[in-house]
This record gives structure tokens, sequence and C-alpha cells, in this order.
């Protein structure tokens, strides 16, 4: 029995990885789910380079862009109507936040790809999702650079062919320190600060069943 259960889910994680797509672009890379429609996991680096500050000569605006397919991969990402007034009220969630690529208005343009959009809550995206956000930057602030990974994991329900994950996740490392997150993608998730739902990067990855290269 111990033999068929590891065989089962060695097949499982195979079948997962064959519907993964690994894109490049200039700021992140992205690992994006053909069947589920959301990125697993995305990786990116922030400096304060990077971030523009609202007096900064150099800042671009985020109304300059717009949410589009991924030109690396249109047939699976032209997903504009499939967010637009969905009944359940999810929202385009960043993994690679608008702000870190607020000194650079292509690489504005390219975190805008739906390759690297999650499904998310509102309580979520606006709120907890986005302190923790911002507290990346601090972060980035106080040591010069942060290195970061997230993703999403599990199916709560469908948007169309877009599937809703259970959970998003995040991991930031500075100076040698890791900080790890997994909240979940529902609207009572701004019941608590983003600090709460703190983990282990070893939890991250035997929850999403992610390898985590580099962690």
């Amino acid at each position: 029995m111990k033999k068929l259960i590891i065989g089962l889910c060695l097949l499982s994680a195979f079948a997962h990885a064959q519907d993964t797509v690994s894109i490049v672009h200039t700021r992140y890379i992205t690992a994006f789910d053909t069947k589920l429609r959301y990125p697993l996991r995305v990786h990116w680096t922030v400096t304060t380079q990077d971030v523009c500050g609202t007096h900064d000569p150099r800042r671009v605006a985020r109304k300059d862009s717009y949410f589009k397919a991924d030109p690396q991969l249109k047939v699976y990402t032209d997903l504009r109507k499939n967010y637009l007034n969905n009944p359940q009220g999810y929202e385009r969630g960043h993994n690679m936040d608008a702000a870190d690529n607020s000194c650079d208005l292509d690489q504005m343009k390219e975190c805008h790809y739906f390759s690297n959009i999650t499904p998310q809550t509102k309580e979520l995206n606006e709120q907890v999702w986005g302190d923790l956000e911002d507290h990346t930057r601090r972060m980035v602030k106080e040591h010069g650079k942060v290195e970061v990974w997230c993703g999403s994991f599990g199916v709560k329900e469908m948007m169309g062919p877009v599937s809703v994950p259970k959970f998003c996740w995040k991991i930031i490392r500075y100076d040698g320190v890791e900080e790890a997150y997994i909240m979940p993608n529902e609207h009572s998730v701004n019941q608590h600060n983003y600090d709460f739902y703190q983990t282990t990067v070893a939890d991250v990855r035997t929850q999403s069943q992610l390898a985590l290269a580099g962690l």
C-alpha cells in the first residue's frame, strides 16, 4: 500500500508539472499552470533602485498600464473577460506587485500580464496581501535588497476556465533572514494582520508541493 501511495503521488506531481510553463520577463520569472490558469510560483528581486516614491521624477503611473494576455502564452492568458464583473467578486491580484515596478513603464506593463495575476478576494488583495507587500518594501528600504517568491495552490472554485486558489503564499529573504506566509483566499482573511499568517519555508514547500528552487 505504501508503494502504491508513493507511486500515485509521483504520478500526480508529474502530471502537474506537464501543465506548468516557465516564462522569463525582465524582472520576474513566472511558473504558470495552463490548466489552473494561475501562476504557481513567481520569483523576483527588489532593490531600492526599483521602487520610486511619490515625488521621484522617475516614477511611472500605474494607470498607464492595463491587464492583458502574456504575449508568450496568449492562448492561456487572455483572461480579461473572466475577471471582468465575475459574480464571485474576485479581484486581479498581482504576484509581483506593481509598486515594485514603479520606476520603469515597460516593467510596469509586464507585471500586468495575466501570467502574473491570481484571483483573490478583495479583503486579501487590497488589505492583508497589500500590507505584506508594504512590509516587503520596508525591508527593501532597510536592507537594500529583498528576494521574493510567491504563488498559490489548491482549487477553491472555478471562475470560468480560471481556478480560484484556496491559498496564496509568499516568501521573502533579506540579509540571511527568511520570512514565509500562507494566507487563505477568503473574505474573512482580514480578521488578522499579515503577520498572523507567518509560517516556515518548509511548511510552504509541504503544502504547495512545490520544489521551490533556491530556498
